[in-house]
């Protein structure tokens, strides 16, 4: 009888239940309702022109329409893991204007493997709580409004590298992205390169971390009222300014009708090159610019063009304007002024000419090798036979920042913790198992076996206790490797720190790239310095895994300098881009003393000569110089740059130890057969580090050591492209690949006169102090001492020299027609990769 009253009651309190959870879901449901439907959100774009690459910062462009009846502050954010499990919300507090259609920007770091994850932003009411302890806007999410699912994102691999283009027409650009074989790689080169084109002023970001993932912009049209730069907002201005100053290239096309750049009024003005008025040069022939448009004799060109022609005003820094390349009557086409660690290009040549786009000019290797510092032939598919594209889609990756993260893994306590517990535990089991018990035997006193027992566990556990709570790290400290960069003549210098923070407390850490005594600086002027949680592209864990106590932190998307984070007594991983006044004191030319002059650096072919001194915390060793000194001669008609580098490079390895304040003679180092037991000839330096990157499939064991990688890896776009089939080849199918370096290749340095210098300062963990990183890093209001390494890299450009007309004498005379613009509103290596 029990058990079929059971049977019976069973299913009667099952259709119960099921009716009140019908009730009460229906309830949920109709309130979930009417909060998402009071905001209607949307996404433009994900990504810069919909485009984001993952292991990054990107930027999401919102739709957004509050049907509310006034108006209100309203939280959009988009929450994802981190590689503890904890929920990083990042949040932007916007003021919505109830019935009208807003757009908005919300910025993110994507963790690598991002494309695999589901993203969904939110809108909620937003309650001002005040300023809070991190110095950002306070305020507390109140109830949800609205939602959007974002589906299939665009995001790039982290192997592949993104040129942004303002305007219509992507100028030949895109051929820099072809493959073959679904292989993420130049087919004669290395690095892939994708466009995201057809950008206009409105769909730009208004904060830099939005342009983060370009390696390089290009404006190739101005004349249209969706890319005049007179519509830029102060905020976007701003945005390109701070990219430009932390390592951007922003190219500039100069239109056809109309000049918007020298005689329209607009917010970059002060970032062009200081010259005098451009001269526009009407009916010209591109006949005479062929060979820096196209390697071909044959294709016809526009005989009907305008061209712009500069000239840099006169009792200048030559910072200021540095012309780049030369047409064959003499007269300056491409010029370049230096801003902070990037730099900004102007081109006279119309490159958006109908005629030239209509046949595929110019051709990559003709022109933007020589304007962006690029290697490899560029082949359509349809250009190359079945073995090439076989071989192109079979290449061995080489990874050139493997293994980053265990740089920075903070593993010798937990190691001391497990070997100690190991041998707690055997000792324990001794004691309390057959030991003890052979023990009390040989005493004849087993009858105490249990007393002794329990005496031993009683024992053991105060020794583990007592141990593990010595172990345990009570001081908060960083162990960091760094990209530390600066420009000489240049008044900033820019860090990328990969770094693990030790936090020994329970609860919660203001983590902090801001100096606490001037936090009330940035409650009126948003810091442009980014921190971020980080993950490793190495650990294959998910991010959906972690501590059991997760919990969620939120992140100031439009100023994540300073982020309050859960703490369990562990380490938690970061990334940071800090760039600011000189932190560390960087090399320096010297003179004689009394010298009033600025003492110089002067190139005397591959000789430089002069001398530097450095103050920064520790010695500078591992250097290598790298002497570029200039452009090779401009082809003949017809012929081919094929593999080779448009730049004359030396690189030089020294095995001196620069300690601060010693002086280093430049001529010692780069002079022929100077001092060759300290300074090695390094006359394949461009071919040989191809192998230095970590073969993940284990193919190959070759590898650099990580420093060596790292610096490699700043040359990707100069190294050897690949030679197939042939036997014993130091490149053969290699394929240098990087995830981490984005926005830190130095090939553009190849474009101009200049040496750079790359060194090592090590940091050891016996000596952390608050100076031992470049990065300045406050934790809950105290700066912390670090340890680890930087890379530094000191970059001297030369006064121009652009390159020549092979074949051509003499310049030929200026064009009578020339006239300016009308004012219309609107180891020592020669010739390393000849």
């Amino acid at each position: 009888m029990p058990n079929q009253s059971r049977s019976v009651i069973t299913p009667i309190l099952s259709i119960v239940f099921l009716i009140l959870g019908f009730f009460v879901s229906c309830a949920f449901a109709q309130g979930d309702g009417n909060a998402q439907g009071e905001v209607q959100l949307g996404v433009a774009s994900f990504g810069v022109g919909g485009t984001a690459r993952e292991g990054g910062w990107t930027g999401i462009h919102v739709q957004l329409q509050d049907l509310g009846s006034s108006g209100r502050d309203i939280v959009l954010r988009i929450s994802i893991r981190d590689s503890d499990g904890d929920e990083t919300q990042y949040d932007r507090v916007v003021t919505a204007n109830p019935g009208m259609p807003q757009s908005f920007w919300l910025y993110c770091w994507l963790p690598y493997r991002a494309a695999n994850l589901e993203y969904e932003l939110k809108a909620y009411e937003a309650i001002d709580s005040g300023n809070d302890d991190v110095g950002q806007f306070g305020f507390q999410v109140g109830k949800l409004l609205g939602t959007f699912p974002i589906y299939n994102p665009r995001i790039e691999a982290s192997t592949v590298a993104i040129v942004g283009i303002v305007g219509t027409h992507k100028l030949s650009l895109d051929q820099y992205g072809f493959t073959t074989g679904g292989r993420l790689s130049m087919p004669f080169g290395h690095e892939l390169i994708r466009t995201s084109s057809q950008l206009r002023v409105e769909n730009l970001p208004d904060r830099w971390q939005g342009l983060l993932s370009l390696d390089t912009l290009v404006w190739s049209g101005a004349s249209t009222a969706a890319t005049t730069p007179g519509r830029l907002s102060p905020e976007k201005a701003r945005a390109i300014r701070t990219w430009v100053e932390r390592g951007g290239h922003l190219v500039i096309v100069m239109p056809t009708t109309g000049d918007p750049w020298y005689l329209g009024s607009h917010p970059l003005r002060s970032l062009l090159p200081e010259i005098t008025m451009p001269r526009r040069e009407e009916g010209v022939d591109l006949e005479e610019y062929r060979s820096l448009l196209t390697e071909s004799a044959r294709i016809p060109l526009p005989k009907n063009a305008v061209v712009h022609t500069f000239e840099p005003l006169a009792d200048q820094a030559y910072s200021l304007a540095i012309p780049v390349l030369n047409g064959v009557d003499g007269q300056c086409v491409a010029i370049r002024r230096l801003v902070g660690s990037g730099m900004v290009t102007v081109v006279g040549l119309p490159l958006n000419h109908g005629q030239l786009r209509r046949v595929g000019l110019p051709e990559p290797e003709a022109f933007w090798h020589r304007v962006l510092g690029l290697r490899g032939d560029i082949l359509r598919p349809d250009q190359m036979d079945d073995q090439q594209k076989s071989d192109a889609g079979n290449r061995i990756g080489l990874v050139f920042d493997d293994n980053l993260g265990g740089a920075i893994a903070k593993s010798g306590r937990a190691v001391q913790g497990v070997f100690f517990g190991i041998v707690v535990f055997v000792l324990y089991w001794i004691v309390a198992g057959p030991g003890g018990f052979a023990l009390l035997r040989a005493r004849k006193k087993k009858e105490h076996a249990w007393v002794a027992f329990v005496a031993a566990t009683g024992i053991f556990t105060a020794i583990a206790w007592v141990g593990a709570t010595s172990m345990r790290p009570k001081s908060t400290n960083i162990s960091h490797l760094s990209l530390l960069e600066q420009v000489h003549g240049q008044d900033t210098q820019r860090v990328r720190s990969w770094m693990s923070a030790m936090l020994p407390s329970y609860g919660s850490a203001v983590v902090s790239l801001r100096d606490p005594d001037r936090s009330n600086e940035f409650l009126v002027n948003d810091s442009t310095n980014l921190l971020s949680p980080w993950a490793s592209p190495d650990s294959f864990g998910t991010l959906t895994q972690g501590f059991p106590d997760n919990s969620g932190y939120r992140v100031e998307s439009k100023d994540p300098s300073a982020i309050r984070v859960p703490t369990r007594a562990t380490v938690k991983s970061f990334l940071s881009e800090w760039s600011g006044p000189a932190r560390w004191s960087m090399p320096a030319p010297i003179g004689e003393a009394g010298l009033l002059e600025e003492p110089k650096l002067t190139l005397d072919g591959t000789v430089v000569r002069g001398q530097l001194m450095h103050d920064l915390p520790g010695s500078l060793i591992n250097m290598k110089v790298f002497v570029i000194t200039g452009q090779k001669p401009i082809l003949r008609v017809g012929e081919s740059i094929g593999r080779k580098m448009t730049a004359r490079a030396s690189v030089y390895s020294t095995s001196i130890e620069w300690e601060p304040g010693q002086i280093l003679n430049l001529e010692e180092i780069t002079l022929p057969k100077a001092n060759e037991k300290q300074n090695r000839r390094q006359l394949d330096y461009f071919t040989k580090a191809v192998k230095f990157g970590v073969d993940q499939s284990a193919i190959s064991t070759s590898q650099g050591k990580l420093v060596d990688r790292l610096i490699a890896a700043r040359f990707i776009s100069q190294l050897e492209p690949p030679r197939y089939g042939v036997e014993n080849d130091p490149v053969g199918h290699r394929l240098a690949v990087r995830r981490m370096l984005h926005g830190w290749d130095l090939g553009r340095w190849f474009t101009q006169p200049t040496l750079i210098i790359t060194g090592v300062v090590d940091v050891d963990a016996d000596d952390a102090n608050a100076d031992g990183m470049p990065t300045p890093m406050w934790i809950n209001g105290k700066e912390v001492p670090a340890s680890g390494k930087t890379i530094v890299t000191w970059i001297y450009p030369f006064e121009a020299k652009p390159p020549s007309f092979m074949g051509v004498t003499k310049p030929k005379p200026k064009p009578t027609q020339s006239k300016p613009t009308q004012d219309k509103p609107t180891e020592q290596t020669p010739s390393v990769g000849d």
